[in-house]
């Protein structure tokens, strides 16, 4: 048996306060207890004997009839939730897994599991599933001759009777593992927070323009929504697709082919500015439309 903090590897199950959440739970798995004080119910799954490789994929156990909800990473960008009962369904690129496993004897009625993958020196690692139901570790570098890793720390672990707990438990865990970030209670929340704001992408997608920007700020206040702060978002950058490049087109309208010529504005976005022609003056591109609209629409 290996054992970490309420998580523990007995009988061929990964067990989470007695609870049984994976099964067949493959030989090569460690369990490592989580350093430092607070957390009790957590540890960290890792990997023994691992093969040098840049990119590899390690089956963990099989998730079956265990209602779960994950987030994942379906663009390279944009992350959404999907929820299921068994380790085929979930995605690739899984950033969060949270599993819901009835509790047994004197452990709580219910039991939550949050597995959340972390970075380990120079590899990165996600969590994907199976045919075979088996909720599978990838762990890659992203650079061919980075291949070696030490394979211990790849998966934090905890479990509670109270998700919300489990989960801020868990990140607090993982952040004093790491080092590298801090948890939100440590941040200050910007003022930018208390205020209301409009993003033009999903009135605009990138055939927003400077027109349009304005457009849309007049239309908010006859609405009696003024807005205090706006975003510009894609679609007022200088882009081109490289000459053998090919279109790729989004249902959202957005060509992931086109990439940055210029750290500037677009025509679109320059005074008298018309497609082809670039203005040098810096006068007249971005900062003009955005002094016009601070000035008219009393925005921070």
């Amino acid at each position: 048996m290996t054992v970490g903090a309420g998580i523990a590897v007995q009988d061929g199950s990964l067990l989470a306060l007695g609870a049984k959440v994976l099964r067949e739970v493959r030989g090569n798995v460690l369990v490592t207890p989580a350093a430092g004080g607070g957390l009790t119910n957590g540890a960290f799954l890792g990997v023994r004997s691992a093969p040098a490789a840049s990119r590899s994929i390690f089956p963990v156990g099989k998730l079956r009839d265990q209602r779960f909800v994950c987030t994942f990473r379906f663009k390279m960008w944009w992350m959404t939730q999907r929820m299921g009962s068994a380790g085929r369904d979930i995605p690739s690129e899984t950033q969060f897994l949270l599993v819901e496993v009835s509790g047994g004897g004197e452990q709580p009625a219910v039991v939550y599991t949050v597995f959340l993958p972390v970075l380990e020196g120079s590899f990165r690692a996600v969590l994907q599933g199976n045919a075979d139901d088996e909720l599978e570790i990838c762990l890659e570098s992203g650079d061919p001759d980075v291949e070696s890793f030490q394979g211990s720390h790849l998966v934090f672990v905890g479990a509670g009777s109270d998700p919300f707990e489990v989960i801020t438990s868990s990140v607090k865990a993982v952040e004093r593992h790491l080092q590298t970030f801090s948890h939100r209670e440590k941040k200050k929340m910007p003022d930018i927070l208390n205020w209301f704001g409009w993003c033009t992408w999903d009135a605009f997608y990138t055939n927003v323009t400077a027109q349009g920007v304005k457009q849309g700020l007049q239309s908010l206040e006859k609405g009696g929504v003024s807005p205090r702060f706006v975003i510009i978002d894609d679609g007022w950058q200088s882009v081109a697709m490289d000459p053998v490049g090919i279109a790729c087109l989004s249902d959202n309208s957005a060509n992931f082919a086109n990439r940055l010529t210029h750290i500037r504005e677009n025509h679109k976005f320059q005074k008298n500015g018309r497609e082809g022609h670039r203005e040098d003056d810096p006068a007249k591109g971005l900062a003009h439309v955005v002094n016009e609209i601070k000035g008219k629409h009393q925005l921070k």
